[in-house]
């Protein structure tokens, strides 16, 4: 019987083995992936991945340009749901990162790993784009037509908005900041994280107009 024949084989194999190798992910770990279990997974042979994807890191390359894609959508929602009020925006922007970060934390890895990628992936790169331009976009609103004499432009602003958040994630996903902090339980230590977001949002804010 051949692989199309076979009513248990996938109808659409890409689809497959990227849905595999994120389920592998979450279980293995970026260090545990294999192409062979991937392809046990979907249910092919070991073949096919490096027929769709090239080698390993072509596939891994997919999922994270999937993940920026996902992230990209989940700070545009939070923009969008967080009204006109330029701060409020900004604040929703951040604790939107936090929620993606702490919610997929092996994606959320895997995202920031050039090691395991094709990092000049063209698809990897344009989906990259995407969750910093609404960022962004942000912070050149909170700046405003005429930026505040000694304000960091907006680009600036963005990248450290960035770093903040990518920090605190980091922090929490692996347990640095419950340590340092002492907060009893991890859902008291994602608490204060949320808290620390909206302490960043308040200490750049610009100040209101006279």
């Amino acid at each position: 019987m051949s692989p199309l024949s076979d009513p248990s084989y996938p109808s659409d194999v890409r689809a497959a083995l990227l849905d595999a190798a994120r389920s592998e992910l979450v279980e293995r770990g970026v260090s545990g992936l294999s192409l062979r279990s991937i392809a046990e997974r979907a249910g092919v042979s070991r073949a096919t991945p490096k027929w769709h994807f090239g080698d390993r890191a072509g596939l891994l390359t997919a999922v994270a340009a999937e993940g920026f894609r996902l992230l990209g959508e989940a700070l545009s929602t939070a923009a969008a749901g967080a009204g006109q009020d330029t701060s409020a925006r900004f604040s929703a922007l951040g604790l939107a990162y936090l929620r993606f970060g702490l919610n997929n934390p092996a994606l959320f890895d895997l995202m920031f790993r050039p090691d395991q990628l094709h990092a000049d992936d063209p698809d990897l790169v344009a989906s990259q784009q995407q969750p910093f331009s609404v960022l962004r976009q942000a912070t050149a609103t909170m700046s405003g037509p005429e930026q505040e004499p000694g304000a960091a432009p907006p680009e600036e602003l963005a990248l450290l908005a960035w770093a903040a958040a990518h920090g605190l994630v980091v922090l929490v996903r692996d347990g640095a900041q419950q340590a340092m902090t002492r907060t009893p339980t991890a859902g008291e230590t994602a608490k204060l994280a949320h808290s620390l977001v909206d302490a960043f949002t308040r200490g750049v804010r610009p100040p209101e107009s006279a």
